[in-house]
């Protein structure tokens, strides 16, 4: 058999082996609802995902589990300096001396600990340099660490390197990825004696593998792994699949580009695109359409987590350096929450964006993580109204008619 006839049939084969498993669930999601995740349904965005963390947390929560999940993530941390029953209490937004606001804020009798909460959204300029500051201060000589909860490092420009090596040799600054936080709630829930707390524990766990990590469905990926290791054919096939799929994308991406901005240029908007970004697939790297040039901000759809994962939308500004009034951003917020439903803010960057999950009418799950769902993919080719092209023009004009009114706002 030729090298082109192997590939053939391997893709046939995962082709048949999946279709099996998508009926499989079909015919028994009455009894199993294996894709359903109450999360999915719940408020999802990374204000959300503090909450629930926080609420965990608190060895007083209603959760009625007591120090179960703080000390779980205690020993996570390896820090001598903490202790369950050392906690005095569990703050959301926290306000730090410089007008931010700390994701997570735990006081305990002899020290503190903070969490930035960052799934998706980039640093913001010496964010962590300031929330450093604030927890030694917050301490008074006590013992404080900074839990940076993140899948990719921080920004030079959020915490320096040499900062950064500085407060780690100290013991003062950690990253936590969110595989080590998936796998903290899931070793947690096992010891949660309330089934309810337990559920939601495991959906919470499922939640940030899928949506924040981008792992596909376990069964799924077993069922793929088990065709691939059937034949030695199938496994040289599938590495020289591997070998070819970000030559596939980087076309692909090339051709959206070619598309959207022909498409635009047509209704008197421009492209907005992140060339080397999106190429390298980094983290933060996206696209949009500025809707006026005289804007200082655009319609942005960006990938909050790396190899193009996690993509959210929403009203972003065009750089760093720009900073909307209050007043400005609360007229933005007025006519997008009356067009498109009521979302959130993430200041400086973000004067507004819908979020995730049945919130969000523009972006269906499947086509949030580009990394690992063929979906996304699929629809840059799609001419129709369903492909991302028409999709995004349409959304594109529907922006600029709900600001139309507010445009000095946007200046």
């Amino acid at each position: 058999m030729s090298s082109s006839a192997t590939v053939i049939d391997l893709l046939d084969a995962v082709r048949i082996r999946t279709a099996s498993l998508a009926e499989a669930k079909r015919r028994y999601a009455a009894e199993l609802a294996p894709d359903f995740n109450m999360v999915d349904h719940l408020r999802n965005n990374e204000v959300a995902l503090s909450r629930y963390l926080g609420l965990l947390l608190d060895v007083k929560g209603t959760h009625g589990q007591g120090e179960l999940f703080l000390r779980g993530l205690l020993q996570l941390l390896e820090h001598p300096g903490f202790e369950p029953q050392d906690l005095q209490r569990v703050e959301l937004e926290k306000r730090t001396h410089s007008g931010r606001f700390l994701d997570i804020y735990l006081e305990f009798r002899g020290g503190v600990i903070g969490i930035e909460n960052k799934p998706w959204a980039a640093d913001q300029n010496k964010q962590l340099e300031d929330y450093a500051g604030f927890l030694q201060a917050s301490a008074r000589g006590g013992e404080w660490l900074l839990v940076y909860a993140c899948n990719w490092e921080p920004s030079e420009a959020s915490l320096s390197l040499g900062k950064r090596e500085q407060l780690e040799e100290a013991g003062n600054f950690l990253r936590l990825d969110f595989l080590q936080i998936a796998e903290w709630l899931e070793e947690s829930a096992c010891f949660a004696r309330a089934p309810k707390v337990r559920l939601f524990v495991e959906a919470l766990s499922a939640y940030v593998r899928q949506q924040i990590n981008g792992e596909i469905d376990v069964s799924e990926a077993e069922q793929i792994k088990a065709v691939i290791l059937q034949k030695p054919e199938h496994l040289e096939a599938a590495l020289k699949v591997a070998q070819s799929i970000d030559q596939v994308k980087a076309q692909l991406l090339a051709e959206f580009r070619l598309w959207l901005g022909q498409a635009l240029a047509t209704e008197g908007l421009s492209l907005v695109w992140d060339d080397k970004e999106l190429a390298s697939g980094r983290a933060c790297a996206g696209f949009g359409v500025k809707l006026n040039a005289e804007h200082r901000s655009h319609l942005r759809f960006e990938f909050g987590g790396a190899r193009l994962s996690s993509l959210e939308w929403g009203i972003r500004l065009d750089s760093a350096d720009i900073e909307l009034n209050t007043a400005n951003v609360a007229v933005i917020v007025r006519a997008m929450d009356k067009a498109f439903g009521t979302g959130n803010s993430s200041l400086p960057w973000w004067p507004w964006y819908p979020g995730t999950g049945s919130v969000d009418h523009v972006l269906v799950e499947a086509e949030r993580n580009w990394s690992v769902s063929a979906e996304p993919w699929l629809r840059i080719s799609d001419k129709t109204e369903h492909g991302f092209v028409r999709r995004i023009v349409t959304l594109a004009l529907e922006v600029r008619a709900a600001l139309a009114d507010v445009d000095h706002a946007m200046r």
